[in-house]
């Protein structure tokens, strides 16, 4: 079974809005379009987001032309550390680099690494378990649960990813061998 991991689209950034309700900028509605059209988007039996607004946006903008089955998880969202509030500038940066390097445990009272992936992978589990028939299987999430995944099953650095992942952007990922066929931002 193929997993095909998908970035959601470009945000909307509003700082007075909880970050778990922004949507997708307009250019972000536009690239989920784009994105849509490929054929990687049109090969998938079903389509999964996360709760979070701007993927069950992008979810929509995907599946709702190419006729794919809609479903949400809650556990596939975001590493909780980087909804939990909103931080800009050197404090933001200086988060990130010390929890990618682990010497951070926790961004505002947030998940662990450890536990962020325990979860996420749990919900993979419980997908691919509930649709014994589909053989390509879409997930929309976000781009920091899925830089530490990336990381986990690759020679990738996770901090790298953080940088490199675009939004939107596409991997592919065999289920059985737990391989990345298709690596983020090829073509």
């Amino acid at each position: 079974m193929k997993i095909t991991f998908i970035r959601h689209s470009k945000t909307a950034v509003k700082p007075e809005v909880p970050i778990t309700l922004w949507g997708l900028s307009d250019a972000g509605i536009e690239k989920a379009h784009e994105l849509g059209k490929q054929e990687a988007i049109q090969g998938l039996n079903v389509i999964y987001s996360s709760l979070q607004t701007k993927a069950i946006e992008t979810m929509l903008y995907l599946a709702k032309p190419n006729i794919i089955p809609m479903r949400t998880h809650k556990d596939l969202t975001e590493i909780t550390s980087f909804t939990n509030k909103f931080i800009t500038g050197d404090e933001y940066l200086q988060q990130i680099e010390q929890y990618y390097a682990r010497t951070l445990e926790r961004i505002a009272g947030g998940e662990t690494v450890e536990e962020a992936l325990a979860r996420f992978e749990a919900a993979l589990e419980a997908i691919v378990n509930s649709e014994p028939e589909a053989t390509n299987i879409g997930i929309v999430t976000h781009g920091y649960i899925l830089s530490f995944f990336t990381g986990k099953y690759s020679n990738l650095v996770p901090f790298d990813l953080h940088h490199s992942i675009q939004q939107p952007d596409v991997a592919e990922f065999d289920w059985e061998s737990k391989t990345f066929t298709r690596l983020w931002s090829e073509s």
